[in-house]
């Protein structure tokens, strides 16, 4: 094949590079000062002390997903890239929602299964602190599930709106595995089973975000998932929600 035949390989454009750096940036300082120990570092001491008190470097882990990882991404793409939310994937969906269900379905016997496994009861469930006894506040356990939904919204709106859809003109639906590259990697504190379900998992949402233009029914199927294994883990570690 001559050099005159060969076809130039394509030029970088603004808004990929734009994307997968402020993405790589975002996420490097949210890795490092956004979780739990960037609590420790910053916060320790500066609220009084309350029955959830054991819940607030989980709290601040919740809040700066929303800040890093949401908010910032929402207003790179609104006033950087100029380009409007529902481009990312903030409109509602679109076409039939089943499929989130039997998706959600799908994942329960995995989850209770899973839950037998020694490494899923050593990290599940993530609100041992305001445990005790055996037993948790039904109003503690629903306020951390609440603070827990932030997660898995900032979550969805970074990886399977930001980077997904931000990558998705240039890439096709390569971004899809662009995204689930850090998204795996995130997961590399977790059980090692979690770690290898979020290839498919992430890969999973990512194309239907696409297909429905919205990561939002994403939000409720994984929010969902937690919120069962969260309850297995009750059972398997014999908690007992007082009401």
């Amino acid at each position: 094949m001559s050099e005159q035949s060969r076809s130039e390989p394509p030029r970088l454009a603004f808004q990929p590079v734009f994307v997968i750096v402020s993405a790589t940036v975002l996420f490097t300082v949210f890795w490092y000062f956004g979780r739990f120990a960037g609590y420790w570092q910053f916060l320790d001491g500066a609220f009084p002390a309350t029955a959830l008190s054991p819940l607030y470097p989980f709290a601040y882990f919740c809040v700066m997903s929303v800040v890093l990882r949401m908010l910032v991404p929402m207003a790179l793409a609104r006033f950087v890239l100029k380009r409007p939310l529902r481009d990312f994937g903030y409109g509602p969906a679109q076409g039939s929602k089943r499929v989130y269900l039997w998706l959600y379905l799908a994942m329960v016997p995995l989850v209770v299964l899973a839950s037998y496994g020694s490494s899923f009861q050593a990290f599940y469930p993530q609100f041992r602190g305001v445990v005790s006894q055996g037993e948790v506040l039904w109003w503690h356990l629903l306020v951390f599930e609440l603070v827990y939904g932030l997660l898995f919204v900032s979550g969805e709106s970074f990886w399977r709106g930001y980077i997904v859809f931000g990558l998705h003109e240039t890439l096709g639906d390569y971004a899809i595995l662009v995204m689930m590259i850090p998204y795996v990697m995130s997961h590399y504190d977790k059980p090692f089973g979690e770690t290898l379900g979020a290839v498919v998992a992430g890969s999973l949402l990512g194309w239907l975000a696409l297909r429905h233009r919205s990561f939002w029914p994403g939000v409720l199927v994984h929010w969902g998932v937690a919120i069962t294994m969260d309850l297995c883990a009750l059972w398997q570690n014999g908690i007992t929600v007082v009401y």
